[in-house]
Order: structure tokens, then C-alpha cells, then sequence
């Protein structure tokens, strides 16, 4: 089935409040609900280390906040833990990579954050895409300053962002590899040529785009579908076979 691309005004006005959010901000009352944050996030596989307890491995950020590092690449999470292991032999060993949902790991945070305590995710990037973020930034006039970047297609006649109209449903993707939104452009400016010699590619932060969500319950929000990168969809066609066998 071909695919239909179109450009939306309304994402511009969503793109443009992804601010940082505060670790310790208490979450207001017009947010999306969180089972629809966690439904978003639910099918993109990460990584965590875990003790023999199944524990994620924590930091100190004050009194009241820990946080946990969460891996975009099982090969970031095994070269972090080796490392671990050099620095803290003593109990370096008692952890391990866990494969988990993003939506899995969000709603473990949720359930262990109150008034008193918090538990934050620090989301690792690969540094393929940290370099290919990087020049897009800079294009831009903003400089990269950690965070893990999600890409998005910008054009049309009015420089609106883009939308995929598949199966009868107006899908709003946001990209977690900047090499898969490139081929779709490319396969875009061959088949829509008018409509693709002005696209562009923005970068946006994926801990700012779960901040949004929860601060906003727009109706557009709900439209939003993340994009694995290629090794993301390894993992999930794996498990699926596995579930089919």
C-alpha cells in the first residue's frame, strides 16, 4: 500500500514547546493520561542494568532524586557496564543488560516517584546519531548538549512538519535513527518531487518530547508514533518470532 505524506501545521506549534523539562516539576493536571504516554512508548526496546534483584543500577542526583541510565544500544549498555565493572569490581558483577520497553522502564519511574522521592531516566544515546544530530543543531543555531535526538521531517509550501496517512490513519513520526527519515525523504522528493525540494530535518530531544507530553493533553499529541532505529526493529522482529514459535 502506498504510503501518503502530507505536512501539518499543528505539530509546528507542538515541536515548538519542547522545552526541558524539570526532574522535579510536579506533573500538571492537563497532561496526556499516562497510560497513553506509556502505550507511545510501550513498543521501543532499551536497555538497563540490573543487580541479581532486578534492580536498576542508580546514581545520586540530590536527597530526594536518583536516576538510572537508559541505553538507546545494547552495545552502549555492554561497554558501560565492562567499564562499571573495572571501576566497581566489588559489586560490578551483581549486574547485568536488561532488554525492556521504554514503556515499561517510564512506568517503573512513575510508580517510584512521589513527593518525597523521584526516580529519573537519563536516556544514553548512540553516538552515531549524536554526530548526526550535531551539524543539524548547529544549522539551526543551537548546540547539542546531551540528551538522546529524535528527528523530524520539516517542508511544504509553508514549512509545516510531516505526516504519513496509512491505513486510513494520519500518523505524526518521529525518528530515532536520522538515516531511516533520510531514505523516506529520498524516496519522497522521487515520488512527490514538488512537494519534497524544500524538506528539512529537525532535531528534537526524546526526554523533552515525553516532558511535553506530559504537561500537555493536546489532541494532535495522540497522533504522535515513535520510529525504531534498525537495531531497535531487529529486537522486535526477534521477539515476535520468538513469540510465534
Amino acid at each position: 500500500m502506498k504510503t501518503l505524506i502530507r505536512w501539518s501545521a499543528t505539530l509546528g506549534l507542538v515541536v515548538s514547546t519542547l522545552l526541558p523539562p524539570s526532574l522535579i516539576q510536579p506533573r500538571p493536571a492537563l497532561a496526556l493520561p499516562q497510560e497513553e504516554i506509556f502505550q507511545l512508548l510501550r513498543g521501543i526496546p532499551v536497555f538497563v542494568l540490573v543487580d541479581d534483584k532486578n534492580v536498576p543500577l542508580g546514581g545520586q542526583v540530590d536527597e530526594k532524586t536518583v536516576f538510572t541510565n537508559i541505553f538507546m544500544s545494547k552495545q552502549n549498555a555492554e561497554e558501560f557496564l565492562i567499564q562499571f565493572q573495572k571501576e566497581k569490581p566489588e559489586i560490578g558483577d551483581k549486574y547485568k543488560v536488561e532488554l525492556i520497553s521504554l514503556g515499561a522502564i517510564y512506568q517503573v519511574a512513575q510508580k517510584n516517584s512521589n513527593e518525597s522521592q523521584r526516580l529519573a531516566l537519563q536516556y544514553i544515546p548512540t553516538k552515531a546519531e549524536v554526530e548526526a544530530a550535531k551539524p543539524i543543531l548547529s544549522r539551526e543555531g543551537k548546540e547539542y548538549k546531551g540528551g538522546v535526538p529524535l528527528y523530524l521531517a520539516k517542508g511544504g509550501p509553508e514549512q509545516n512538519y510531516l505526516t504519513i496517512e496509512q491505513n486510513g490513519e494520519t500518523i505524526v513520526p518521529i525518528f530515532f535513527e536520522k538515516k531511516t527519515i533520510q531514505q523516506i525523504i529520498n524516496n519522497l522528493k522521487q515520488e512527490q518531487p514538488d512537494q519534497a525540494s524544500d524538506v528539512k530535518i529537525e532535531v528534537v530531544l526524546l526526554s523533552n518530547l515525553i516532558g511535553t507530553l506530559e504537561e500537555k493533553d493536546d489532541e494532535f499529541l495522540k497522533n504522535i508514533r515513535l520510529w525504531p532505529s534498525e537495531e531497535m526493529m531487529e529486537i522486535i522482529r526477534a521477539n515476535q518470532q520468538n513469540q510465534q514459535n
